[in-house]
């Protein structure tokens, strides 16, 4: 079987998110790049509020640190891209997500873009942005779609 390449791990998590999203009676418009920083257009059901998603996923986003019986879990990480350390929108989130290889159910992190670009702020100007918060950090985004519905005032 061929390696999977970065678009196509693309295509996996937004297909996933919009999976999930329609499951939970929301309209997700996909773009496939036609809209920047947009790769899912989400709405209630009767149109009347909406918001956009960019989705970030990893086949495998968890990081260990420590050796034998010291390992464990410590941050995440995916590659974010400028813009999403630099524009900050109300309705702008961030998918990131987990496939977990596929092993078990992928994990979705519901960021608002306020929060990443808060983030990275101290980091100052990067070569690469990749956001690699601590396990901790994430656990107040990790599937969290009732933040969406709130939003959405579902």
């Amino acid at each position: 079987m061929n390696k999977r390449t970065g678009a196509l791990t693309g295509a996996s998590g937004t297909y996933f998110v919009a999976s999930k999203l329609t499951f939970y009676n929301f309209h997700a418009a996909i773009t496939f790049g036609n809209a920047p920083m947009v790769d899912i257009l989400v709405s209630r059901a009767d149109g009347g509020a909406s918001l956009a998603l960019q989705v970030k996923t990893t086949e495998t986003a968890i990081r260990t640190r420590g050796r034998g019986k010291n390992k464990k879990f410590d941050h995440y990480e995916w590659d974010a891209g400028y813009k999403a350390a630099h524009t900050a929108r109300k309705n702008l989130f961030y998918a990131f997500v987990d496939l977990k290889g596929f092993k078990t159910i992928p994990d979705v992190f519901l960021v608002p873009s306020t929060f990443l670009v808060k983030w990275f702020k101290p980091h100052g100007n990067l070569k690469r942005y990749r956001f690699h918060p601590k396990v901790q950090v994430m656990e107040k985004f990790k599937n969290n779609w009732p933040q969406l519905k709130a939003l959405l005032k579902e």
